[in-house]
């Protein structure tokens, strides 16, 4: 059950949450809810941040790939964190911090997984060749640069 909670901002900051919620068409309510809950899931994995993609929030590595896109590609990996690392040129730790996150928020990431693996269905009823097909790193070295 939410809890009421009180806080008091500068008046730049009151007024910056104001104009969130009037161009996201939500309450001031929810947008400060919205900004504490990503305030505190930053500040408990480093390495993760927000950013708003298809007028969504959704968690990222800094700097990098969506949560859910890179423990998809690590599930190609028997999510092995070097050789995920590797693939994805990053340090293990931004692997592993993506891995804790996701144990963390298992309903958000798995709802994300879903979705992408729902989106080749979904395309075929618009376009029924469409065909779903995959590349090994054979088929890339033959690519001329």
């Amino acid at each position: 059950m939410p809890t009421a909670l009180t806080l008091r901002l500068p008046d730049g900051d009151a007024a910056e949450v104001r104009r969130i919620a009037q161009k996201e068409r939500r309450s001031v309510s929810e947008v400060g809810a919205r900004i504490v809950d990503e305030w505190l899931r930053q500040n408990r994995f480093p390495h993760i941040e927000f950013r708003s993609i298809n007028g969504e929030r959704v968690a990222c590595i800094k700097g990098r790939l969506e949560v859910w896109q890179l423990v998809m590609i690590a599930q190609q990996y028997d999510s092995d964190i070097a050789r995920t690392a590797e693939h994805l040129d990053v340090r293990p730790e931004l692997v592993q911090a993506a891995f804790d996150y996701a144990a963390a928020y298992p309903v958000e990431i798995e709802a994300a997984l879903a979705e992408n693996r729902e989106g080749v269905e979904r395309l075929k009823r618009f376009f029924p060749q469409i065909e779903r097909t995959s590349l090994t790193d054979a088929d890339l070295s033959r690519v001329d640069p």
